[in-house]
């Protein structure tokens, strides 16, 4: 297979960005939102990093309490409100539903790979501009300057 230059790179965001994005938008699709209990505020430390985190209670079925902890240094106070999504098949996957809560680990998580992608697109030594990419023989991939 034969392609250029920016066919390449839409080859390759297509298969190390694009992934995350479906995933979450499978996961937004298969879960619902309540309304959970922020209980406490809840810290870890890791070497010198301290992180700080709610704890969010909730009920996925009336019956069953679930605690998941959110997002770090999101400050809600004792007893407040917190819009919550859970995923339906499992509730113990569950967010707090607001932007940074749902999109913030898909983002950091797609833009590495992206970023990296863009570095090798914009430097121009590493594939040259009008370059030809061939996929699929020996060396299974192979730049041609054109």
């Amino acid at each position: 297979m034969r392609f250029n230059r920016m066919q390449f790179f839409l080859l390759l965001i297509t298969l190390f960005v694009v992934p995350f994005i479906v995933y979450k938008i499978l996961w937004l699709s298969r879960s619902t939102s309540t309304n959970g209990i922020m209980c406490f505020m809840g810290k870890a430390q890791d070497g010198q990093l301290v992180r700080v985190y709610p704890v969010i209670k909730f009920s996925s079925d009336g019956i069953d309490t679930v605690f998941f902890n959110g997002n770090d240094d999101l400050q809600f106070k004792r007893g407040d409100m917190v819009p919550v999504r859970f995923k339906i098949s499992d509730p113990t996957d569950a967010k707090i539903n607001q932007f940074t809560g749902i999109w913030m680990d898909t983002i950091v998580s797609a833009a590495i790979p992206l970023i990296i992608i863009l570095i090798i697109f914009l430097h121009r030594d590493i594939i040259p501009k009008r370059s030809k990419i061939i996929i699929g023989q020996k060396p299974f991939v192979k730049f041609v300057d054109v």
